[in-house]
């Protein structure tokens, strides 16, 4: 029995060890293979920019690398936290906006500003000789008075248009109050003579080449002025704009960069804009918007405006004056003007003034205003009189002069030149010269006859006379 109830024992222990096995119609199902459910991801290299401290290089106002152990410096009142990024990738930012946290307000050490700044890439000379292109961010952070020694972070956040990152740096201040020390007396804060800082004004001072024909480039030169006279301004961008569909920008950017602008002083910058050909006679505003840095981290923002005036080309024609080759004195002419304005824009006051020697007008042939791409015929009524002079009749010459004013208010005039015959009323009748002439010729031939037929009868007389003796 103990033989068997061992062997039994046996089995069951073997029949346990054996994996269970599912059986479906009497047949053996194999165990199903996991199917692959996720999808496949195709992982591509990022070309986004990654943004990292140059942990290497020393930059101003830094006492050591941020390899060495960099900690910020603190002059006087303020505590100076200088970032410099440097960036891999394809996609770089052309600014970066920067804002720092300051931690709890409570407890915090530093006098709680809008710190906000925009930093551009740069080069940038380190300690060691060398120059590098980064984003140099610093912060001037104003401390209290009544501030504690301790070890302060300091969170500043970068943004870009493809990048974000956050870096935090403890700023170690020793020069306040022990916090472990309870004071003997109130602390009275120290009166302070440091003025208050106003943020400085830029105005546009002077603008050159902003008067273009309708259809050409206008090159603008605008000279623009910091006001303050104490305050310079550092991290300055300008940014043109245009409001007008016949205006469009053709400088390579809309904005441009100035590191530094003293006090007082004058800088320039220049845009580009085409004009469309049919753009309206006029006036047109270009606007600029301004942003920058002041008085150690403080920013500031302001607006101009430019104003460009576009004239359209006063294109008139007008039409060859047809004068009759001769006249007689006496005579009345209606000579027809006409003028046709192939512009867009209207012209006033357009006449026509008639002089010559001989020649007088009935007043000016007055066409008024006329419309773009329109014409307006006159008459233009003539009195023919004599010459001045001796001789009042033979050529003459003459002219017809157009005059016509723009839109700007300028006039211009066109001059047309003739020449014509003025003739005697009475080129028929035969003057008193022309009278004696003939009479003349009369006399001579009847002197000429009667001494011919004196002589021959005289001939006669003596022939009869000699034939009879």
């Amino acid at each position: 029995m103990r033989i068997i109830s061992s062997f039994l024992c046996m089995l069951v222990l073997i029949l346990s060890m054996v994996p269970s096995v599912v059986f479906a119609d009497e047949t053996t199902l194999p165990a199903e293979e996991p199917t692959e459910t996720t999808e496949s991801i195709e992982v591509q290299e990022s070309e986004l920019c990654e943004l990292y401290i140059d942990n290497t290089h020393i930059y101003d106002y830094m006492t050591q690398s941020y390899s060495q152990g960099y900690e910020p410096q603190i002059s006087g009142d303020y505590a100076v936290v200088v970032l410099p990024l440097s960036y891999t990738g394809d996609l770089m930012p052309d600014k970066l906006r920067a804002t720092v946290d300051l931690g709890d307000v409570s407890i915090s050490p530093f006098e709680i500003k809008n710190y906000e700044q925009t930093v551009y890439p740069q080069i940038h000379k380190a300690t060691d000789g060398s120059e590098n292109n980064i984003f140099l961010v610093q912060f001037w952070l104003e401390m209290k008075t009544e501030r504690i020694n301790g070890s302060y972070p300091v969170t500043v956040t970068v943004k870009g248009e493809e990048t974000e990152a956050v870096f935090t740096v403890y700023v170690n201040i020793a020069d306040g109050i022990d916090p472990n020390t309870e004071p003997t007396e109130p602390y009275v804060e120290p009166p302070t003579d440091e003025p208050v800082i106003l943020m400085p004004k830029l105005l546009v001072s002077s603008v050159l080449g902003n008067t273009v024909k309708a259809g050409e480039n206008a090159e603008i030169h605008i000279t623009i002025k910091n006001t303050s006279r104490s305050e310079e301004i550092s991290n300055l961008t300008v940014t043109a704009a245009s409001q007008s569909e016949f205006l469009s920008l053709k400088s390579e950017a809309d904005t441009q960069y100035f590191e530094r602008i003293g006090a007082d002083s004058e800088f320039e910058v220049i845009y580009t804009y085409g004009i469309r050909s049919d753009a309206p006679e006029g006036q047109y505003e270009i606007p600029l918007q301004f942003d920058y840095s002041y008085a150690k981290g403080m920013t500031g923002s302001g607006t101009a405006t430019v104003r460009l005036y576009v004239e359209q080309s006063s294109e008139i024609e007008f039409s060859p004056i047809v004068m009759p080759s001769e006249a007689v004195v006496s005579d009345t002419l209606e000579i027809p003007v006409q003028a046709i304005n192939l512009g867009l824009t209207p012209v006033k006051n357009v006449r026509a003034v008639l002089e010559g020697d001989g020649l007088i007008p009935q007043g000016t042939a007055f066409l008024g205003e006329i419309a773009g791409n329109a014409e307006a015929t006159q008459t233009l009524t003539v009195q023919i009189t004599g010459k001045s002079g001796s001789e009042p009749y033979g050529e003459t010459s003459g002219r017809v002069t157009f005059y016509y004013t723009d839109q700007m208010g300028t006039e211009h005039s066109e001059v047309q030149e003739f020449s014509m015959m003025i003739k005697s009323p009475f080129i028929d009748m035969p003057n008193e010269e022309s009278k004696a002439e003939p009479k003349s010729w009369v006399w001579v031939m009847s002197v000429i006859s009667v001494t011919i037929f004196v002589l021959a009868t005289y001939l006669i007389y003596r022939r009869r006379k000699r034939k009879s003796v």
